[in-house]
């Protein structure tokens, strides 16, 4: 019977990129829709806000999976 190993932390680090893949997406559609908008309306400004809030946890993401990513200290 052959033992099957698997790497949480690469499991872990993919489901990440996949989030943070998934966030930059949500943040151009929110981008596109900011860019339709009248500059200076309510719906310019949600798209415009919406955007950067996806774009700060797309961000993070990517901080976090460089973190992970380092060689871990002995």
């Amino acid at each position: 019977m052959t033992e099957v190993t698997v790497d949480w932390r690469a499991v872990a680090i993919d489901s990440l990129r996949a989030a943070a893949d998934d966030f930059a997406v949500r943040a151009q559609l929110q981008e596109t829709s900011r860019d339709s908008a009248r500059p200076g309306t309510g719906r310019h400004h949600h798209h415009a806000h919406s955007a950067t809030l996806w774009r700060l946890a797309e961000q993070s993401l990517r901080a976090r999976i460089s973190e992970l990513e380092l060689p871990s200290a002995p």
